[in-house]
C-alpha cells in the first residue's frame, strides 16, 4: 500500500466503506474475497492522526452504550448507568502510567458495571458456584477451575502485547478476540461476563488508538453464532473476522464520519460526494 498522509487515509477509508456497505447490503460480508476490512484497519493504524481518545470515547457512549447493554437479556437501568462507568474508566485508563493486568483490570471493569446497583458488592466478586453461559449449549468450567485458570492471567498479562513488538497490529487485535473468548468462556463473574470482557477488549483496542467497537441489537444472533464456534470448536477465525467488520464500523462511525479536527480530510471527503 502506497504511503498516505491523514487527508489521503481518511479519504481512503471513507471510499473503502462504500464498497464494505455495497457487500453488507447484499449479504456478501465474510466472504474469503474480501480484504476491505484488512485495507481499513491497517490504513487506519498506520496513516491516520487519531483524534483525542475522549472524542471517540464520548461518540461512544452518546450512540452505543445502550445498545451495548441491549446485547444481553434483562440489563437493568443501574447495570446500563454503571456500563457507563466503565467507559469513564476506559477513557481515563493511561497504558504509559496505569498498571495493566487481565486479573485485576477485569476485577475493576466488572466492580464499575455494578457500581451503581443497589448491592454494588457483586461487582469484582468471584462465583462460589456452577453456572451455564446464557444462550450457548457449551459446558462452563466450575467454579473451583475457573477461578484457578483466572488466576493464571495474574502472571502473563503482558503475553498480550507482544506481536505489537513487531508491529503485528493484526495478531494483536486477533489475541484480544482469542484472550476475550477464553474469559467469557470461563465466566469467572455470576454475571456480566460478557459486558466486563468486551469492555476489557475495548480498553486493548485503545492500546492502539482504535475507538471502542459495539454490537448492535441485529448483529446478536451473528455474534452468539461465532462465539459459539470459537468456544465449542475452539476455531476463532469466524469471530474474529466478525469483529474485523466492527472495528471497521467503529472507525468510521466513531471517527471518520464525527471527527471535525481534520479539516481538509472533511473538504475532501465532501467533494467526493460531488462527483458524478
Amino acid at each position: 500500500m502506497a504511503e498516505m498522509n491523514n487527508d489521503e487515509a481518511r479519504v481512503f477509508i471513507h471510499s473503502m466503506m462504500k464498497g464494505y456497505k455495497n457487500r453488507k447490503d447484499q449479504n456478501r460480508l465474510y466472504s474469503s474475497d474480501d480484504f476491505i476490512p484488512e485495507n481499513i484497519i491497517n490504513t487506519y493504524y498506520s496513516y491516520v492522526l487519531k483524534p483525542e481518545f475522549s472524542f471517540v470515547i464520548n461518540e461512544y457512549k452518546k450512540q452505543f452504550v445502550f445498545n451495548e447493554a441491549r446485547v444481553e437479556p434483562n440489563v437493568s437501568k443501574e447495570e446500563m448507568a454503571g456500563l457507563g462507568m466503565v467507559y469513564d474508566y476506559i477513557q481515563e485508563f493511561n497504558f504509559d502510567k496505569d498498571n495493566f493486568n487481565i486479573f485485576i483490570t477485569s476485577l475493576i471493569l466488572h466492580q464499575k458495571l455494578y457500581s451503581k446497583c443497589p448491592n454494588p458488592q457483586f461487582g469484582g466478586t468471584l462465583r462460589d458456584c456452577n453456572v451455564v453461559l446464557y444462550d450457548l449449549p457449551v459446558d462452563v468450567p466450575n467454579a473451583q477451575e475457573a477461578i484457578k485458570l483466572f488466576n493464571q492471567y495474574i502472571a502473563t498479562s503482558n503475553n498480550i502485547f507482544e506481536p505489537l513488538k513487531a508491529g503485528d497490529i493484526f495478531q494483536y487485535i486477533d489475541n484480544t478476540v482469542i484472550l476475550t473468548t477464553d474469559l467469557i468462556h470461563l465466566q469467572p463473574f455470576l454475571d456480566g461476563n460478557k459486558r466486563t470482557f468486551r469492555a476489557l477488549q475495548n480498553l486493548l483496542l485503545k492500546k492502539i488508538s482504535f475507538p471502542p467497537v459495539y454490537i448492535e441489537v441485529n448483529e446478536r444472533d451473528e455474534y452468539k453464532k461465532n462465539l459459539l464456534i470459537a468456544i465449542s470448536k475452539r476455531n476463532y477465525s469466524p469471530l474474529i473476522r466478525f469483529y474485523y467488520y466492527k472495528i471497521c464500523d467503529a472507525i468510521m462511525n466513531l471517527d471518520i464520519e464525527k471527527s471535525e479536527i481534520f479539516d481538509n480530510s472533511h473538504q475532501k471527503i465532501k467533494s467526493l460526494h460531488k462527483l458524478p
